[in-house]
């Protein structure tokens, strides 16, 4: 952490975020934002397609009691797939027609009913969890602040 001064003469603080992910298999978080608008999971395997129907993501932050998302009806991650899991408040992100062909991946966009995946201000912890109760994947964040400065992070 550092803080300098804005032309103004106001002091500036610099902070970190530091983002962790860990999956047992193919089906991972790819992103959480903080601001609570979208969960991103990635089937990375090149040939298999994974049913999650009856999985389910439990969202804990900082400022909001967990949150559980149970992902309902047919729903099957092909192979390469980027599942976008937006709020119902937020506005999808255009994904770029040469990023697709580039990665050779697919992308799906998702407005689900949730108005918000909750706002983290300085941590947040997002687990995916089969339909059996078994973690799958975690994706969490952690913003350093000038308290933390010295600190070593876990």
């Amino acid at each position: 952490m550092t803080t300098s001064s804005a032309p103004d003469g106001e002091e500036l603080v610099h902070t970190k975020t530091l983002f962790r992910r860990y999956s047992k298999g193919p089906v991972m978080f790819n992103g959480c934002s903080p601001s609570g608008d979208v969960v991103i999971i990635d089937n990375i395997s090149q040939r298999k397609s994974y049913n999650i129907t009856g999985w389910y993501i439990e969202r804990e932050t900082d400022s909001q009691p967990l949150l559980r998302y149970i992902l309902t009806g047919q729903f099957i991650i092909p192979p390469l797939t980027t599942i976008e899991l937006w709020s119902s408040t937020a506005t999808p992100l255009p994904v770029p027609s040469e990023t697709q062909e580039q990665q050779q991946q697919s992308f799906v966009c998702i407005k689900t009913k949730l108005p918000t995946w909750n706002i983290a201000r300085r941590w947040s912890v997002t687990r995916l969890f089969d339909h059996t109760g078994r973690e799958k994947a975690i994706f969490s964040h952690k913003t350093l602040t000038p308290i933390d400065e010295g600190k070593n992070p876990q």
